[in-house]
């Protein structure tokens, strides 16, 4: 508040004036460069009020502690101030991956200290901070730093990936681009499920092929992409590798659940998200990449015997109703012949018929 000079050129700085005041006319020697003024004398000093009252800037900026959503910040007093009665602290994003807009945060505290952690930043984001002493409303000069929060989870969760075409062991995809408010999108992760008797699989336990088989896990990693590899459409089971995953032929016995996960990594910090589980299966075909000329001869075969069997049990069936409307049509020819035959007619009387007396012949002719 206070300039202080002296024997010419020499000026101090003070927050009080000083407790001895002597008379104007001690401070005879005029100002080198303003003859008008005064600048003290042989044992005295003339003082001068600056009428700034506001703090000087803080002597020194220090970041340490820094998470993905905060960032500690220490500083030094200043040396030329009136009176502190606070200090102001501002981040003001210079760099994110966010897709909103970020407010410019601001913290008060007390005279008294000299650190704070300031919260609630964005992960992977480059911040201005900045701390400055306070006089009550008045605001002294700032001390700035740049400080970067680590990079955060992929949010939001990576999108499906689209299934165009299944031939047997491979299986053609579209991998669509993944977004990330929370840091870059590095690689691309495609895992296979093998749907047995569960759905899903625990991140913990994910590897490629070679750890699968190992473990007897039904999921696997089988292919790590770079992002100007998904401008294509890709084939899960061509028997490549894929920055350290092989992408191994897809089993033609069961059902195939394929999922996308996002890599992100940024000054030596590494995170991964893998979409949550659609449940959506991919119905196996079972259908070979190339049909052998023998499995054609032989289907061809199958069906002409088929063919050849329904067409002997039909004409089976018709020669059975032929004969049979045959029967039928000679029984009914039969029938008014036996009604034409003469009948006895039997009266069925209650006595005894009389015997014939039979003549003799033979005995009259002696």
């Amino acid at each position: 508040k206070y300039a202080l000079i002296g024997n010419e050129s020499t000026c101090f700085c003070a927050n009080e004036p000083g407790q001895y005041k002597l008379g104007t006319d001690a401070c005879n020697t005029p100002c080198p460069k303003n003859e008008t003024q005064k600048c003290g004398g042989d044992s005295a000093a003339s003082v001068y009020d600056t009428e700034v009252t506001a703090p000087g800037p803080p002597m020194s900026i220090d970041i340490q502690n820094i998470t993905e959503t905060t960032i500690r910040v220490k500083w030094t007093a200043p040396q030329a101030f009136t009176r502190i009665t606070g200090y102001l602290i501002k981040a003001n994003i210079i760099e994110t991956y966010a897709d909103f807009a970020l407010i410019p945060l601001e913290w008060q505290v007390s005279n008294d200290t000299t650190e704070s952690e300031l919260p609630n930043l964005q992960p992977g984001s480059t911040y201005n901070i900045s701390v400055a002493a306070t006089n009550y409303e008045e605001e002294g000069p700032s001390i700035s730093t740049k400080a970067e929060t680590i990079i955060g989870t992929p949010d939001p969760s990576p999108p499906d990936i689209e299934i165009k075409e299944r031939h047997g062991d491979q299986m053609l995809v579209h991998i669509p681009k993944a977004n990330n408010v929370n840091g870059p999108v590095t690689m691309y992760r495609i895992v296979v499920s093998i749907e047995l008797y569960q759905q899903g699989f625990i991140t913990e336990n994910l590897g490629n092929f070679t750890f699968a088989n190992e473990q007897d896990l039904p999921y696997y990693i089988t292919a790590e992409l770079a992002t100007d590899e998904i401008k294509n459409d890709f084939i899960i089971g061509d028997e490549h590798t894929y920055n350290g995953f092989f992408n191994a032929k897809l089993p033609l016995t069961n059902d195939i659940e394929v999922s996308l996960g996002v890599v992100s990594q940024k000054n030596h910090v590494r995170k991964i998200r893998y979409a949550e589980s659609t449940k959506k299966i991919i119905l196996n075909i079972n259908e070979p990449e190339v049909i052998s000329p023998m499995v054609v001869g032989l289907g061809a075969a199958i069906a002409i015997g088929v063919v050849l069997l329904l067409i002997g049990v039909g004409i089976l069936i018709v020669l059975r109703k032929r004969i049979h409307m045959v029967r039928l049509e000679r029984g009914s020819q039969s029938m008014p012949l036996s009604l034409s035959e003469p009948c006895m007619e039997i009266e069925n009387s209650g006595f005894l018929q009389d015997e014939d007396e039979r003549v003799d012949y033979y005995g009259n002719l002696k």
